[in-house]
């Protein structure tokens, strides 16, 4: 449920450490705050330190659907800066939030300079694609009940700090249907 990326997040420290220091900035934000905006340019990518972020879309019909959460070590804001293109979702602080912010210019300098980073990346877009595929797959296949057991067999106690309503977008389902399944599991 709470994606994270230890490696990814150990060579970003490190870089952090290093000769290349003034480029990665470390950055917070606090709880309910955007770290990415919908519809607006995203001019750098950010990897959480610490903290818990939602990654949404807010579709036309007013609904929220939840891709996922993200905590260490994973990286948002890539497929914008890769794809030079505005950001098609949300990606919001559910707990305060530490994490490295590099402007898409100097991530393109890191890119060509370190190897290592090309090969996580290639990883961490590999896993987010199968991580979505199983979850669309699992999500369609079964009852709102079995999905939500599923969900809370796997939760942490991180996600103590999320809301039925983010639950209920992360399942892709109503409020409603959310309390019937937790009542039918009770």
């Amino acid at each position: 449920m709470i994606r994270i990326n230890q490696e990814l997040l150990d060579f970003f420290s490190q870089l952090s450490e290093s000769s290349v220091h003034t480029i990665v900035k470390e950055k917070v934000f606090s709880s309910k705050e955007k770290i990415i905006i919908q519809g607006k340019y995203v001019p750098s990518i950010f990897i959480v330190k610490s903290g818990i972020v939602k990654c949404y879309v807010n579709e036309d019909n007013g609904r929220d659907f939840i891709q996922e959460f993200f905590s260490t070590g994973e990286i948002l804001g890539e497929l914008e800066v890769f794809n030079d293109i505005i950001s098609f979702c949300n990606a919001e602080a559910i707990t305060e939030v530490t994490g490295y912010e590099i402007d898409a210019k100097d991530f393109y300098t890191l890119l060509e300079n370190h190897p290592k980073l090309n090969l996580l990346l290639l990883k961490a877009l590999a896993n987010k694609v199968r991580d979505t595929a199983i979850r669309a797959s699992q999500q369609q296949s079964y009852p709102i009940a079995y999905n939500l057991k599923k969900l809370m067999k796997f939760s942490s106690d991180e996600a103590m700090a999320f809301s039925k309503q983010d639950i209920a977008d992360y399942l892709g389902i109503t409020l409603r249907s959310l309390n019937r399944a937790l009542h039918e599991i009770s």
